[in-house]
């Protein structure tokens, strides 16, 4: 990796980190699609997966006590179900179509959510309804490195309170992330990106500096200027990720 992207991967991840940690979710939001343009999209949604897994790990003991485990049992346990055919076909469709369905599910999730929102709708909050949410979720994650959307309108349909839905996020991304990587590398190697010891000690780095500064804001920024802040750039990167997928397949 050359040097400039270097730097432009370090600081996607301290963007990201900072977002999952005042937000508790939106580090893949905002990174997936931007290190799919940068790395391509079998080794950006690999690394996408292990740094989420990291960045998760350094918050979750800041939100333990918050975290809900009865509702993340009956996500967990679909979701890793769902990413089994995700990791399939996140490995089985070439660059050009992959990076145009990793912008185009964020897209699809972001604005299914705002129409939901807007229109009032409210789900009960059972545990068939987390299955579900949790199957889809674990697909996309595995797919395109992004299971937030997904979440995130599982959420405001339920009216799911921010604090208890950030909290219980972390372990969730922990165990798909972990599970999502993994299936990836073993069905194929070649997908496992390839740094330098230097280079992957910066990405952790990064990725610490992130949540730090995270935890600094955290308490000054409203739940809702997160957000928005956060989908905000998932848009941004989402639509230049499936502009660049075109432009792969037209010049293929």
């Amino acid at each position: 990796m050359s040097l400039s992207l270097l730097l432009l991967t370090l600081a996607l991840l301290i963007t990201g980190a900072l977002a999952q940690r005042i937000a508790g979710l939106g580090f893949a939001m905002v990174v997936s699609p931007f290190l799919v343009l940068v790395m391509g999209p079998h080794h950006g949604i690999v690394l996408v997966n292990l740094c989420g897994v990291f960045s998760s790990l350094l918050i979750i003991h800041h939100v333990w006590k918050d975290i809900r485990w009865r509702p993340f049992i009956w996500l967990i346990v679909p979701a890793l179900i769902g990413s089994l055919p995700g990791s399939f076909l996140a490995n089985a469709l070439p660059s050009g179509p992959l990076s145009i369905i990793v912008g185009g599910m964020v897209l699809l999730a972001l604005g299914v959510t705002a129409v939901l929102t807007r229109k009032g709708h409210v789900l009960g909050d059972t545990g068939p309804h987390r299955g579900v949410a949790g199957l889809f979720a674990g697909f996309t994650n595995s797919l395109s490195g992004v299971g937030g959307p997904v979440l995130t309108a599982y959420a405001e349909l339920t009216r799911w309170p921010q604090r208890d839905f950030a909290a219980t996020l972390q372990p969730f991304f922990i165990i798909t992330g972990s599970f999502s990587a993994a299936t990836k590398v073993i069905a194929d190697p070649s997908t496992m990106p390839v740094f330098d010891w230097w280079q992957w000690l910066l990405l952790a780095v990064a990725i610490v500096l992130g949540v730090q500064i995270g935890n600094r804001l955290a308490p000054k920024v409203h739940d809702k200027l997160a957000r928005q802040l956060v989908l905000l750039m998932a848009v941004i990167g989402a639509v230049t990720a499936v502009v660049k997928g075109v432009f792969d397949i037209v010049g293929g």
